[in-house]
């Protein structure tokens, strides 16, 4: 599995594309705010000869799906997310006014919903989706057991946290549908028994992995 990963948007979200030999993707929350970084993305997925076959989104915060109608426009594929935050796409006028984040391209309708245990798969990369509620009602985190990168001596895990748990901190619990003791025991219970080299790649910020956050909980 390669990951490429891209900073989109105001509020600096770490945009992900999955893909195989065969250049088969799945993006994580393409959240491409503007022209340029539209441009950007889709040059990627052109330059790398990538069929875009699923889109993630980890929650339904604003700043995680100003790309979801560009991606479905262009690629003709429709993201899927937790069907507890899809309220949250009726709030993003208000959402943006909070913010003060402009933005003249609305995310559209899911295209399904995933709940907590499904596997998105495509060949060669395998994500079991992680419901962590707590920054979002829907809050979905997305963990790969073998992601086949042979260029290090040892296979680490990866987990896409979103806005569940970043390095040294995690997702705050004062927005919309927030609850920061969900937070906390989802975190403690589904994110913090995974391996312990497991590479957290999170929704902001650097990477880290499960044992580096333990020391905080």
């Amino acid at each position: 599995m390669k990951v490429k990963q891209f900073v989109f948007n105001p509020f600096g979200v770490n945009a992900y594309v999955l893909s195989n030999d065969t250049g088969d993707s799945i993006l994580i929350d393409p959240s491409a705010s503007n022209e340029r970084e539209r441009s950007v993305l889709a040059a990627y997925i052109k330059d790398a000869g990538l069929k875009v076959c699923r889109v993630l989104n980890t929650h339904l915060h604003l700043d995680h799906v100003l790309g979801n109608a560009f991606v479905e426009r262009t690629f003709g594929v429709k993201a899927e997310a937790h069907e507890a935050d899809t309220f949250l796409l009726d709030l993003q006028t208000e959402q943006g006014n909070m913010f003060g984040l402009p933005f003249d391209d609305p995310a559209p309708a899911l295209g399904g919903c995933l709940v907590d245990g499904d596997i998105v798969e495509v060949p060669g990369i395998k994500l079991r989706v992680i419901h962590v509620p707590g920054h979002s009602p829907g809050g979905l985190a997305f963990y790969c057991e073998n992601t086949g990168d042979k260029s290090s001596e040892e296979d680490a895990p990866a987990l896409f946290s979103g806005d569940i748990l970043f390095a040294g901190s995690m997702g705050r619990s004062d927005l919309f549908g927030g609850d920061g003791r969900a937070l906390v025991s989802g975190i403690k219970s589904k994110i913090l028994t995974l391996p312990g080299n497991t590479v957290v790649l999170p929704g902001h910020g650097p990477f880290t992995t499960v044992a580096d956050e333990k020391m905080w909980f």
